[in-house]
């Protein structure tokens, strides 16, 4: 009892707290639209993929690009990674046991 009336003004900041927070999610939150979706929008979720695959078939590469001079002009600067060698035989075996 006596830590109760040592620590009234802690227990009243923390009790007005959880009550504001109450009546926030109450009266002031927005409501989240959680409705399912019917029929008529379940059967629009693919159609722009659907508009964005004609779109990408439409497309032509036109060939003469490559044999342009601006395109054989341009060099590779390249370079070849050499082969390493990938992980330990055994990865879960101790370190120091390979």
């Amino acid at each position: 009892m006596k830590t109760l009336v040592k620590n009234k003004v802690t227990l009243g900041a923390i009790a007005i707290f959880i009550l504001a927070i109450f009546s926030y999610n109450v009266f002031l939150k927005p409501t989240a639209d959680l409705s399912v979706p019917g029929e008529s929008s379940a059967s629009s979720i693919g159609d722009d993929l659907v508009k964005l695959h004609g779109e990408l078939q439409a497309v032509t590469l036109n060939r003469e690009i490559f044999s342009s001079p601006s395109y054989l002009l341009l060099t590779d600067f390249s370079t070849d990674i050499p082969q390493q060698e990938v992980g330990r035989p055994n990865p879960f075996n101790a370190i120091g046991q390979d």
